[in-house]
């Protein structure tokens, strides 16, 4: 019987599941060592990745880059290799080359939690769904639930909204915060996990990771402000996605930002989402809570949905 080997590669943590046994260590990535450099940070990632495949398995990566899935290519990721694209990284490639008797399968990471999200909460009448990340990096991916596909580009991205510009009314000095892909004002620079300690520097708010729900529970008006900072670039693309398909039924919103914060997230997200400014505006407070799903911490399982996408429940493909 063929080993099975689930493994969900983050810029934080790297997650490796064998039967019933997950296995979590310190990702080898741009996040965890700044400074090292990426050609050392992947080769730390093959060494491991050959230490937990037994010999003969199948093993199914759930990958935080940006990827073609169709080959196996990275095209770049600021927190788990760092700096400005350098370049495509053949994954696949070099991970067979390492262990020819493997058979690796690569899927973005977060078109394994899309996955997982429309196994767990897609209803019977919905027709496009879509999931956000909101960790170490952003992105999104929609999924056309009635011929179960992802459709992508030509270089196989769909959805990679981090590296936009961000729609903002924050200072400037927020506005022009650099991101970890090298760019400048990117949505990654101010909504993304390491981006809330930088933003709260430069609007001079004492932040701590740890405290920041409670001072939010106790009702801070600091920290309030930081969170609504923080949310308006997630909460202008969803307000932009919905106004440009109105097929989309259903959006999860995950990763460890909006998780660890869920219930002052959603109260966030969900008030900037059903504020009214013109006629184009049609999210009523009702019709938010329709559609977006605030996950918590639980309810999205990269490593089964990176198992689904292997296994064909939705299908990548480049239109």
């Amino acid at each position: 019987m063929t080993a099975a080997v689930s493994v969900d590669l983050g810029g934080t943590w790297l997650r490796i599941r064998s039967g019933d046994v997950i296995e979590r260590v310190p990702s080898p990535s741009a996040l965890r060592q700044p400074g090292v450099a990426a050609d050392n940070l992947l080769q730390q990632l093959m060494d491991t990745l050959d230490r937990h495949a037994p010999h003969g398995a199948a093993v199914n990566i759930s990958c935080g880059a940006a990827l073609d899935e169709q080959n196996g290519v990275a095209l770049g990721s600021g927190p788990l290799w760092g700096g400005a694209p350098t370049g495509e990284i053949p994954l696949l490639s070099m991970l067979s080359s390492r262990r020819p008797d493997v058979h690796w399968r690569l899927v973005n990471d977060v078109t394994a939690g899309l996955a997982s999200f429309a196994l767990g909460f897609a209803r019977p009448t919905d027709r496009h769904i879509a999931y956000f990340t909101i960790s170490s990096g952003i992105a999104a991916r929609t999924a056309i639930l009635t011929d179960r596909s992802i459709p992508v580009d030509h270089r196989g991205l769909q959805g990679e909204v981090g590296h936009l510009r961000a729609s903002t009314s924050a200072p400037e000095a927020v506005r022009t915060l650099p991101c970890a892909c090298g760019g400048i004002g990117h949505v990654s620079s101010i909504s993304s996990g390491p981006a809330v300690q930088a933003v709260a520097d430069v609007l001079e708010i004492r932040y701590d990771v740890d405290t920041f729900a409670s001072s939010l529970a106790a009702g801070d008006p600091d920290s309030s402000r930081l969170l609504r900072t923080v949310v308006e670039p997630i909460a202008e693309l969803i307000r932009t996605m919905i106004a440009l398909d109105p097929r989309l039924d259903r959006i999860g919103i995950g990763g460890g930002v909006a998780e660890g914060l869920w219930e002052f997230y959603e109260r966030e997200l969900t008030g900037q989402l059903a504020e009214t400014r013109s006629y184009a505006d049609s999210l009523t407070p009702e019709r938010v809570a329709d559609i977006i799903h605030l996950c918590r911490p639980g309810d999205i399982d990269t490593l089964a949905g990176a198992d689904a996408i292997a296994d064909g429940f939705l299908r990548v493909t480049k239109i």
